[in-house]
């Protein structure tokens, strides 16, 4: 089947029913008549039915345009997907992804098509204006590029400007425990409207400032927090999906066009909805790096992620990889395969400082590497 996703064969079987089903309905609703008593070889039309008799074709005809249509119930979003696909970020051939010693000359000098970087330097404490990355944007040889701000909604940071030292003793209702794995970083009870405020709602809200920066859109991180609450709360899912479908819809409120990449959280790709409302998604360690740093994930586990990653692919959008490799001959490898899988990649350092990733390090002691979360993160105590 050649036809493109999202849209509905022209001519098909499908789309003569639904015409037939919406023709009768139409039919029935005209003047209170019914169908049988309309004359079809002039325009005369009996005198209209008994009140009772135009209720039971009228909901005759509602009972079978629903029939009729059910099946084909998803089409409004694949055609929401169509439309967003095959857009600008599908042209992106490299990519760069760094959280920390961020350079403004370095990241102007660097040659990807897509940068993912901090909204601030200095350890996230000052903001980039809008002339820093208009400069990082401009990319080399002023050619142009695309520069998406990280932005955390499943965790609260102790160095970001709304922090309160306060809430150290006092937290509010939102704010839970730090995360052993990275210091500093509070998972949060997304869906309480303090943290939505802080995060993309409020008038000096996150995105908001991420906006006003001059960013092309957000890379979000730890939309995959849900997880960890769904024992206690199960509709957790549900209400991640709606706090990313309503942080995209204040984006665009404010600039149409802007980017929504989630990292991580495929498991919510089986959501045609939420598909819908992205325009891609990046990928931790998809093939090395669950257990130990580059070593190959399970078979398993790998089959898992592509068969939902496909789903996005098969609407059109791009799907960016970053994998924590220490070797260069590893590195060419696992990019090729990653590039076989129509997945763009980059390779990185665990603390994202966009320093050289096979520059000796130990893993014991580096913040991020499951070797230093086995040993010093005791269980429950990381996510």
């Amino acid at each position: 089947d050649s036809q493109e996703p999202g849209k509905p064969h022209k001519g098909s079987g499908r789309t003569l029913r639904v015409k037939c089903a919406y023709g009768l309905f139409r039919l029935m609703l005209r003047q209170g008549r019914a169908p049988g008593r309309f004359n079809a070889n002039t325009t005369d039309v009996d005198e209209p039915m008994t009140e009772s008799k135009t209720r039971i074709y009228l909901a005759v005809a509602s009972l079978f345009l629903f029939a009729m249509t059910w099946p084909y119930r998803d089409y409004p979003w694949r055609h929401v997907a169509a439309f967003k696909s095959a857009g600008p970020l599908t042209d992106a051939r490299s990519w760069h992804y760094q959280l920390d010693n961020i350079d403004i000359d370095r990241l102007a000098a660097t040659p990807a098509d897509l940068l993912v970087i901090d909204y601030a330097k200095l350890q996230g404490k000052i903001p980039l204006t809008k002339q820093e990355v208009a400069r990082i944007k401009a990319g080399p040889g002023g050619r142009g590029r695309y520069v998406l701000a990280y932005l955390s909604v499943g965790e609260s940071e102790e160095y970001r400007y709304y922090w309160d030292a306060a809430w150290k003793t006092s937290p509010p209702d939102w704010l839970g425990e730090e995360n052993c794995a990275w210091p500093q970083a509070h998972r949060v009870r997304f869906w309480r409207p303090g943290w939505k405020d802080i995060n993309f709602r409020g008038p000096e809200s996150y995105l908001r400032r991420i906006i006003d920066a001059g960013f092309d859109g957000v890379y979000l991180d730890r939309v995959d927090i849900y997880e960890t609450y769904e024992k206690e709360r199960p509709g957790s899912r549900a209400e991640m999906i709606a706090f990313v479908r309503e942080l995209a819809e204040t984006a665009w409120r404010l600039k149409p066009g802007f980017f929504i990449i989630p990292q991580n959280s495929e498991g919510l790709l089986e959501d045609q909805s939420y598909r819908s409302f992205v325009d891609a998604l990046g990928k931790e360690s998809l093939l090395h790096g669950a257990s130990a740093t580059a070593r190959r994930n399970s078979p398993a586990d790998i089959a898992w992620s592509m068969g939902l990653i496909r789903k996005l692919q098969g609407e059109g959008k791009p799907v960016f990889a970053v994998e924590y490799l220490i070797d260069r001959q590893h590195i060419d490898v696992t990019a090729r395969e990653l590039r076989g899988r129509r997945i763009v990649p980059t390779f990185q350092t665990r603390a994202l400082d966009g320093k050289d990733p096979t520059a000796p390090v130990v893993l014991k002691s580096e913040v991020g590497t499951p070797e230093r979360t086995a040993s010093e993160c005791p269980p429950g105590s990381s996510w």
